[in-house]
């Protein structure tokens, strides 16, 4: 019954663990997506500050496309470097990471890339856009507002987000995400970030490897309206749901490694104890080493001494195998004769000490010590007739261990000196 009681509680502490386990771990995750996003937000926010306060320069770079055929005298903003420095910021951050793409800013009659790779250029031209605007492109395209001097939209609100689809030119599943650039809430340029698709299932990955869980990406998630709620909420600190699912079978799995590991924990504890108590207790006996109690630091109310009558003859007439045999005997029958919670222990050669746990009235100390004596000489051992002499103290109050020894011990010498096969007890 305690074994199935244990076993029951074992599963339910672990099934606990690990349903706490995952819910922490998937709070954590949720909170991780979020914070990243904001970060990419305040790293937006801090380019677009830059690229509003870049110069105005003449020369052409090579992450520079122009949409129509320059003229000598024609500037643009100088953000090739700031460019630079953003694509690096944002490629480190954990929810995009390798997955990001491109950057692009995309000005009314030309675009800084980054990276720019071949191709671009004809990708545009082959989508009409040669010597026309990409930019006004995108403003009637995904409805991009001009201004805002009339709108109560903030400029998190203002993003678009495109996709996923599948580039012409690189075969690659990507995401489009568009900030428009606002100075004096009039649009000045478009702030393009492609990110490969699964940015999202990939940062999961990771964090199951980081955290040792197995969350996945709802097969069912619309990444545009979460990517847009994740921008342009979080700003309000509203609540969005990020599509974050539990595997099936990685839960009970978990509740098994858990409980695994308290079955194993528990038995090497168990294991542990038990050589520490069997290291303490006599080999014969099973009873505890006399030297494993300070006799004055413990503390008692209630002591019994017990001496095997005329032990010494038992030894010298039967041999000491025999003597042996008596002593085994004895102790065996005086730990089925009293508590679990009692602590018997081998004080010397043939002389016991049981300390009884809890105050004990002295009618039922009787009923005790009779039933010692009793269950000792009513059956022959190794078919000898033994008899046993009992001193016993009893006090209403904890004395040291060392005290009531004493006076059980005194108890015990009367018991041998009036005719032995008896008790005697001695109150405090």
């Amino acid at each position: 019954m305690i074994k199935i009681y244990k076993l029951f509680l074992m599963v339910t502490i672990s099934f606990f663990v690990a349903l706490n386990f995952t819910e922490i771990k998937k709070d954590k995750l949720e909170y991780e997506v979020e914070q990243h996003f904001r970060f990419l937000s305040d790293t937006i926010y801090r380019y677009q500050i830059n690229a509003f306060n870049a110069k105005l320069v003449t020369n052409e770079t090579s992450d520079l496309l122009y949409l129509n055929n320059p003229k000598n005298n024609d500037k643009v903003n100088d953000i090739s470097e700031i460019i630079k420095d953003f694509f690096h910021l944002v490629s480190k951050n954990r929810i995009v990471n390798d997955n990001l793409w491109t950057v692009a800013n995309i000005y009314p009659n030309y675009i800084y890339i980054k990276p720019y790779r071949d191709g671009y250029k004809e990708l545009l031209e082959n989508h009409g856009m040669k010597n026309k605007s990409y930019f006004n492109y995108l403003v009637k395209s995904e409805r991009i507002k001009r201004n805002l001097e009339r709108s109560n939209l903030t400029v998190y609100e203002t993003i678009k987000v495109y996709g996923p689809y599948i580039e012409d030119e690189t075969n690659e599943e990507i995401i489009s995400i568009y900030y428009p650039l606002y100075l004096d809430r009039k649009i000045e340029s478009i702030l393009s970030l492609d990110i490969k698709a699964g940015f999202l299932s990939d940062y999961v990955s990771e964090f199951n490897k980081r955290n040792l869980t197995y969350f996945r990406i709802d097969e069912n998630i619309d990444i545009e309206t979460f990517v847009f709620n994740i921008i342009a909420k979080q700003r309000y600190c509203d609540p969005v749901e990020i599509p974050i699912q539990r595997s099936y079978f990685f839960f009970p799995l978990l509740v098994i490694v858990i409980y695994l590991f308290l079955f194993v924990a528990h038995e090497s504890i168990s294991l542990l104890i038990k050589n520490i108590n069997d290291n303490k207790k006599d080999k014969l006996t099973g009873f505890y080493r006399k030297d494993c109690f300070n006799t004055t630091s413990h503390s008692i109310n209630c002591i019994i001494v017990i001496d095997i009558d005329h032990f010494k003859k038992v030894n010298d007439t039967y041999g000491h195998p025999i003597g042996d045999s008596v002593i085994a005997e004895v102790s065996d029958r005086i730990r089925n004769a009293i508590r679990k919670t009692d602590i018997g222990i081998r004080w010397g050669g043939e002389e016991f000490v049981v300390l009884l746990d809890g105050v004990m009235s002295i009618t039922d100390l009787h009923i005790k010590l009779n039933e010692l004596l009793h269950v000792i000489s009513d059956k022959k051992i190794c078919n000898i007739d033994i008899t046993i002499s009992i001193g016993a103290f009893l006090s209403p109050s904890n004395v040291m261990l060392s005290d009531a020894f004493k006076y059980a011990d005194e108890a015990l010498y009367e018991s041998k000196r009036t005719g032995r096969n008896k008790y005697t007890v001695i109150l405090h």
